[in-house]
């Protein structure tokens, strides 16, 4: 799948669904100036409506991340399964890489799903480490309507 004309992987397009499904609309104003949750903003500002308690996929999809997130994401997932190194072939044993990149998005943030549930043998605590060695990163949405990586 193309997404701003980059070809991203199976692996790359599932990390990016599970950010949408998994986190909230983060604003780009700090909380006072919010209304009620909401930016206050006019019907043509590409934000208004949008609540910082919706998640992501209540008003985005994938062509909605920014050039920057895109590339970050496919960053983010090449290094993460070079870092498995001959682990991911034994990862691949129990699951795709759709499905391995979306446990890593849910392990590296915190979520209480992950490697570690036991989808992945007696390699989920190994896995469930190396994700956790990315750390935490997040995503705002930008005034321009795009999300942005943090």
């Amino acid at each position: 799948m193309k997404i701003h004309g980059i070809e991203c992987s199976e692996a790359v397009v599932s990390y990016l669904e599970t950010i949408l499904w998994a986190e909230h609309c983060n604003m780009p104003v700090a909380e006072e100036e919010l209304v009620d949750g909401r930016m206050n903003v006019g019907e043509d500002h590409p934000l208004y409506g949008i609540s910082e308690q919706d998640s992501l996929d209540d008003h985005f999809d994938v062509d909605d991340f920014s050039l920057d997130a895109v590339e970050g994401a496919i960053k983010d997932v090449a290094e993460f399964f070079k870092r498995l190194g001959d682990l991911l072939e034994k990862a691949r044993e129990y699951k795709d890489d759709v499905d391995i990149a979306y446990h890593f998005w849910l392990t590296r943030q915190g979520h209480g799903a992950g490697f570690w549930d036991g989808d992945y043998g007696d390699i989920g605590d190994e896995l469930t480490e190396i994700a956790e060695l990315s750390g935490v990163t997040n995503y705002l949405v930008g005034e321009d309507g795009k999300i942005h990586q943090m």
